[in-house]
């Protein structure tokens, strides 16, 4: 095929993506007025700053989106093909608010100011499809959401060369073709050296997948594959040796670049392994993007790993509560009967307790009925009173629970990738907690302020994560997720009351002594409660907009303390998980899909 028909083929298979149906009369118009431009790898398409005069959209190739700020360059997301550039900027007339960089060879579509205006003049509908794209990215951006195109170039860097990951790769194939991808399998001795330049550039003109497997054994070809690769993953035994390996150091895999390319951590596990420990040492000297604990032959892991590498995960959001929180493990039981299965989990105080411990449980329902049973035995709020210097509560009960309950365990030592969130109190701001020891993590969770003391971590102060964000949201959209899943907890009902002052103590208790009290007014807990998660319930409503499946129990005829209730919560829980997903429309339910 020559050169024009190659770039002609490029040009139609990338404005397919993006207007649907187009015929060559449309075609020839669009690129009669259009420029092709060709970046190699490291040149800019545009520097932050810069005016907008025209826009981009990509035939081959990935680009990367950085912005700078006086703390450094942040990554903000990376382009593929079909996807377009600097459309804000042209249709703002404002400057470019971040560069663009090509990450390797690429080639776009340029549309400059004028040729825009022809082109909507002949197809109107263009100027629709690009307003829906604006629009969709600024809704991701206003929840934080990278703007990241999925891999469609994977290198695989196998640690230990005696260890065949061929099987793995297969077992992968086969999944991802039951998701309806395409994928095609490269190695060093399928591809001879002089042939590496070509078989690179082909890989962009076919659909699928490619996956670049490589090892110490051939380091030209793997060297190759990382500089042409989206995604590297870093694939290695969990009980082999974890200091670095000539191949990493040979690849430079993990030094600071604005090209980088984001680096995945696979740790294989035999079939029948026990819980992880000591996860953190692959840390050490590596600067990865996310670490995936795989269990050989568990089709539960092959899943989850082929939905993270090809951003279609499952990301499982649940919210504070107290007591309440027990509601989670019902609405997860009928989430897990209707097939959904979770890639990240992460919550907020009851959310981020029940969620680590669901997770921790590996979704044994039995073993997660259990950790409940233990926590409504605990009674965390009774008996635990102390001189209320800075809680109403010593604290020293939760801290025995957590840890009866989790042990050592460290937050990545769990099979599925979860974290929960506190609130700094040190210098007011979130913190999403993805390591270190899973039950200090979570005691600082839950840290609910005047009732349990803070929590001190690295010399912070800790306390409940509702403080800022009952409902994790934002967090768990920076994770490669496709679908979200969000579940809050109802918070208590305070009616209007027919007074004009409130009551004295003395009075309060006489009228409850004598049950003559006409009207109810909410607890110290519930005054204390409600009034740190005001701010979060509003950041919770116009998060709802951004999820694929909301589901918002009413569970207020619970209170915030009630352990004695906790199998009705659950079994509540349940129940309108159930009926929500038999109420959902047919072409919202995307776990059928």
């Amino acid at each position: 095929m020559n050169t024009n028909k190659q770039l002609k083929k490029l040009c139609y298979e990338s404005l397919f993506k993006l207007f649907g149906e187009i015929n060559d009369e449309q075609l020839e118009h669009i690129l009669s007025i259009a420029k092709i431009v060709s970046y190699d790898t490291g040149q800019y398409v545009f520097q932050q700053d810069d005016p907008g005069n025209a826009f981009y959209i990509v035939l081959s190739g990935r680009f990367r989106v950085l912005q700078k700020s006086s703390d450094g360059i942040y990554i903000l997301g990376d382009i593929a093909v079909g996807e377009p550039i600097g459309e804000f900027s042209l249709f703002t007339r404002e400057l470019h608010s971040a560069s663009v960089v090509a990450l390797r060879k690429s080639i776009v579509i340029s549309i400059a100011d004028d040729e825009y205006t022809l082109l909507i003049k002949e197809f109107p509908s263009f100027a629709n499809i690009i307003t829906r794209f604006v629009i969709e990215r600024m809704r991701r951006n206003a929840l934080q959401k990278k703007v990241d195109a999925a891999p469609k170039n994977i290198a695989v860097v196998n640690l230990q060369p005696e260890n065949d990951v061929s099987v793995t790769t297969a077992q992968l194939q086969e999944q991802l073709i039951n998701m309806g991808m395409e994928i095609t399998i490269y190695n060093s001795l399928s591809i001879s050296e002089k042939n590496y330049e070509s078989t690179f550039d082909d890989m962009d003109k076919h659909a699928g997948l490619n996956i670049l497997v490589c090892d110490s054994d051939h380091i030209e070809w793997a060297k190759q594959s990382i500089a042409y690769c989206d995604l590297v993953i870093v694939a290695t035994e969990f009980y082999a040796d974890c200091n670095l390996y000539e191949i990493e150091k040979l690849l430079n895999l993990y030094s600071t670049s604005v090209l980088n390319k984001k680096i995945y951590l696979l740790l294989f596990h035999p079939e029948d392994a026990k819980l992880p420990e000591n996860t953190r040492r692959w840390f050490e000297n590596r600067n990865c993007d996310l670490h995936i604990h795989f269990r050989k032959n568990n089709l539960r892991d092959i899943r989850r790993f082929c939905r993270i590498i090809t951003h279609q995960a499952i990301g499982l959001v649940l919210g504070g509560g107290g007591a309440r929180g027990f509601a989670h493990t019902g609405v997860v039981k009928a989430l897990l009967e209707a097939g959904l299965e979770f890639d990240f989990v992460g919550g907020t105080s009851a959310g981020g307790l029940y969620g680590t411990a669901i997770t921790y449980a590996d979704f044994d329902m039995e073993k997660i009925m259990r950790l409940c049973k233990l926590a409504a035995q605990s009674k965390l709020t009774s008996n635990d009173y102390t001189l209320p210097f800075v809680s109403l509560m010593s604290g020293k009960k939760i801290r025995r629970f957590l840890q009866e309950m989790y042990n050592d365990t460290f937050i990545e030592d769990l099979w599925v990738n979860s974290f929960c969130v506190s609130t700094n109190f040190s210098n007011a701001s979130i913190k999403v907690h993805e390591n270190g020891l899973l039950r200090k993590q979570v005691e600082a969770s839950i840290a609910i302020p005047g009732v349990f003391p803070p929590v001190i971590i690295n010399q912070n102060l800790h306390i409940d994560g509702g403080v800022i964000d009952n409902l994790p949201v934002e967090s768990i959209n920076k994770k490669p997720v496709r679908y979200t899943i969000a579940v809050s907890l109802s918070a208590e009902n305070t009616p209007v009351v027919n007074l004009k002052e409130v009551p004295s103590s003395w009075k309060m208790f006489w009228d409850k002594i004598t049950k003559s009290g006409t009207e109810k007014l909410p607890g110290l807990s519930s005054i204390l409660i409600d009034s740190i998660t005001i701010n979060s319930r509003h950041r919770q409503e116009q998060s709802k907009q951004h999820v694929s499946l909301f589901i918002e129990l009413d569970l207020k005829e619970y209170k915030f303390l009630d352990w004695n209730h906790w199998e009705q919560i659950i079994q509540k829980g349940y129940d309108q998980t159930k009926k929500q997903l038999a109420d959902t429309p047919e072409q919202m339910q995307f776990w059928k899909l």
